[in-house]
């Protein structure tokens, strides 16, 4: 009897062992993943696809997506003015344009009436509007929420080549 309950006790304690190594490595694997998202070079686009919408005055959609785009660690305050579908994002650390052109053209892709994005960083702003984006892509803007065209047309680009033709066109 004794030894029956040795046993299952020892069994129960792997079981539990396997269990509890079986989430650590989840958590670990979860939060690799999460870093990732941080950056350009490493971001999917294809986890922002759930924050699409017609609107911009769903604010906690718009705020979600901005948590879920590269340099959401830096993100501050956020303002939205739906009546001129402006989206305000402070951010607290220095403006990388890299960032500032592949969230501007994601936001402007998901959010179907989003007009304006202000970025404010502790060195420089960046004003993009929804017509500058969609005259840089031309015919492609439509296509851009599919995540292979938008790895194609903006992810990719922006890793092999300089911004400043880009954020010319974006902020003129």
């Amino acid at each position: 009897m004794q030894k029956t309950i040795g046993l299952v006790v020892g069994i129960s304690l792997v079981l539990l062992l396997g269990v509890v190594y079986v989430l650590s490595n989840n958590q670990k694997q979860v939060a690799q993943e999460d870093e990732k998202q941080l950056t350009v070079e490493t971001h999917d686009f294809q986890r922002v696809l759930a924050y699409e919408n017609d609107y911009t005055g769903n604010n906690s959609n718009i705020t979600n997506l901005f948590n879920n785009l590269p340099f959401s660690n830096h993100r501050d305050l956020v303002e939205l003015d739906p009546n001129t579908r402006t989206f305000v994002i402070n951010y607290n650390t220095s403006g990388d344009e890299k960032t500032v052109i592949y969230n501007a053209t994601a936001a402007f892709v998901l959010i179907k009436n989003l007009e304006v994005v202000n970025m404010r960083f502790s060195d420089q702003s960046y004003v993009i509007t929804r017509k500058n984006v969609e005259r840089w892509f031309g015919d492609d803007f439509d296509r851009l929420i599919g995540p292979a065209i938008f790895k194609e047309k903006v992810q990719n680009p922006l890793l092999e080549s300089t911004t400043t033709d880009w954020i010319n066109q974006y902020t003129k």
